[in-house]
Parts: structure tokens; sequence; C-alpha cells
């Protein structure tokens, strides 16, 4: 079963802390290419599979990164390289968890894969932690189910339809 399942017309609802709510829907499909609309941002991204890897070109522009694998294991790691604010950047990924049980929104979800990504920016060559942890839950068969971040951000999965 896919951890994160992409198909024309799924949207997934989320709740953050401050109970506001936006959606992320696949607006479009072109072969293992799905565009994505983030109703928070208004910003399409564009995320490929490849029957192992899901990968984005939402950190930059014309070059996919690997954000999740489809069958990770724990210890996996691998890094996101972008630039923000004329800062290079790079997140680090880390399987921490899989086969967890995790409850959200009063929802209980098995199997749950969860990722750490370690913020980091590249300054002058030196490559320096910014002490920001951001984990990441996906389910089986629903795909992203919670992102909450070591600054106390929440997003929780409240809806998804899926196709």
């Amino acid at each position: 079963m896919l951890l994160y399942p992409l198909a024309n017309g799924n949207a997934w609802t989320y709740k953050m802390k401050d109970g506001n709510t936006y959606s992320n829907t696949v607006t479009g499909v072109d072969g293992d290419v799905f565009t994505m609309l983030n109703s928070a941002a208004n910003l399409a991204s564009q995320v490929k599979f490849d029957g192992s890897n899901y990968s984005t070109n939402a950190y930059t522009a014309g070059k996919f990164d690997v954000f999740l694998k489809e069958n990770p294991a724990v210890g996996d790691t691998w890094e996101i390289h972008f630039t923000a604010n004329t800062i290079q950047s790079i997140l680090v990924m880390t399987v921490r968890e899989t086969a967890l049980t995790q409850e959200v929104e009063g929802k209980t979800y098995q199997n749950v894969v969860m990722l750490e990504a370690d913020s980091k920016m590249n300054m002058n060559g030196n490559i320096m932690s910014l002490n920001f942890i951001t984990k990441y839950y996906y389910a089986p068969g629903t795909g992203l189910i919670l992102t909450t971040s070591s600054y106390g951000d929440y997003h929780g999965l409240v809806a998804c339809d899926l196709k």
C-alpha cells in the first residue's frame, strides 16, 4: 500500500495549531508527475513517484528532490539542498520510526512512518545546525497525516478525499 497515494483529485485537509485549515490537492497528472496545489500558499508544485521514491520541485524550481521513500528503513538518511532567502540550506532527512501507531485529530493510524528533517545552513562553507527539527508522519494508503516542529508547529489531517 502506498505511503502517499497520488491520483488526480486527491485532497488532504489539515488543521493548524491556530485552528485554521488548508488543503493540498492533486490538480493534474502528466505521466508520473502530479501537480499539487496548496490552498494556504496558493502555490503549485509537482511530485514525482518512480515506484521507490517520492520527489518534489517544491524546494527548488526545476529540480526534483526526494522527500519520502516508499519502503523506508529506520536509519535511512538523505539530504535536500536548496536556497532560501539567498542562504544555502540543507534538510537532513532521517527515517526515525516505522510501524508506529499514531492518533491524529481523533483517528488512529497504523504502520505509520515518521521522518525527521534537521534544518541546516551552509555559511561560507561551514555547515551549521539551525536547531530546528520537523517531523513528518505518513500513513500507508492515506499519505501525510501529521507535521510537527521543534518550534511548536502542528498540521494534523482532518479530512482526505482519495480517488
